[in-house]
């Protein structure tokens, strides 16, 4: 993703795909010097929540300190999108 990828409206809480298709990815990470890097659960540093577009492509959303934290946003933004529809 670019910086002038589109993003959801303003009133978002967190940055979203225009074409948002409501998939969500949660990845344990740590960080390098100059780089972020996927990990397992029990080495992770931290969790990063990554929206999928229509295109297949993942856009970070959000990262948390926890997977529960993670997953706790994760459902947040989901019921966020299925209002979206209503």
């Amino acid at each position: 993703m670019t910086a002038t990828d589109k993003t959801l409206p303003a009133e978002s809480l967190f940055p979203l795909p225009e074409t948002w298709t409501g998939n969500l990815r949660i990845r344990g990470c740590i960080e390098q010097p100059g780089s972020v890097t996927e990990a397992d659960d029990s080495d992770a540093e931290f969790f990063g929540v990554y929206a999928q577009d229509a295109e297949g492509l993942h856009m970070w959303v959000e990262d948390c300190d926890t997977r529960e934290q993670a997953e706790d946003l994760a459902k947040y933004l989901k019921s966020q999108f299925a209002l979206s529809f209503a």
